[in-house]
């Protein structure tokens, strides 16, 4: 799978953590997706494109659970994850096709700031995996780019845009995210709130299997 590194280009993976901690509130943000979890002591958690390992690291210093697996395609970016050496942290590699665990193997799938840099068709290939791993009573829950809350906000994320790319990001802006989780076989969905950042309208959706 030929795959967008998390700035865009391999020589930027280096300096990702520091890049995001000055342009967004990637604590903030990703604290409000792991409380929308509901973890539990005996839950078996996913962080789908984990980058490196932020809100793997956040959930496991707030919760105690029984399996926690950070997934991610570009394995630069793994290899700083593994550099943290976060205590009860899987990591594991992605091809970009096949989610290498078992059919309704977790009970929450927690993704943030990733679907954005997959085009349709690797949006809808991911949803349907992500539903195929969940348990039937599981959670995902979704933290990325959405439509934009005002005109300010819109004109923000068309210079990402510009940055990133218009192929992968304008299915997020344009507000179809509920449709490729509805088309992938999700039915409880959810949008719990939006933040806005400089960089554009963050939003979160809370699906239920």
């Amino acid at each position: 799978m030929a795959y967008i590194p998390a700035l865009k280009y391999h020589f930027l993976t280096p300096i990702y953590d520091w890049f995001i901690k000055l342009s967004v509130p990637e604590k903030e943000v990703k604290s409000r997706a792991i409380d929308l979890a509901e973890i539990n002591a005996d839950d078996k958690v996913l962080d789908f494109g984990c980058g490196t390992a932020t809100l793997c690291e956040l959930l496991l210093a707030k919760h105690k659970v029984a399996v926690m697996v950070g997934l991610d395609v570009d394995p630069r970016i793994l290899e700083i994850a593994k550099k943290k050496s976060i205590p009860g942290l899987t990591l594991k590699a992605f091809d970009g096709e096949t989610i290498p665990f078992q059919d309704q193997y977790f009970d929450k799938v927690i993704s943030s700031w990733v679907f954005h840099h997959l085009t349709t068709a690797e949006k809808l290939s991911a949803f349907k995996e992500l539903k195929r791993v969940l348990k039937p009573d599981g959670v995902f829950v979704l933290a990325d780019w959405g439509k934009a809350s005002n005109p300010v906000q819109r004109i923000l994320f068309f210079i990402l845009q510009v940055f990133d790319n218009f192929h992968t990001t304008s299915a997020n802006v344009n507000g179809e995210i509920r449709n490729y989780l509805e088309e992938a076989g999700f039915q409880n969905i959810e949008e719990c709130g939006h933040r806005n950042t400089l960089l554009g309208t963050l939003r979160y959706w809370k699906i239920s299997h």
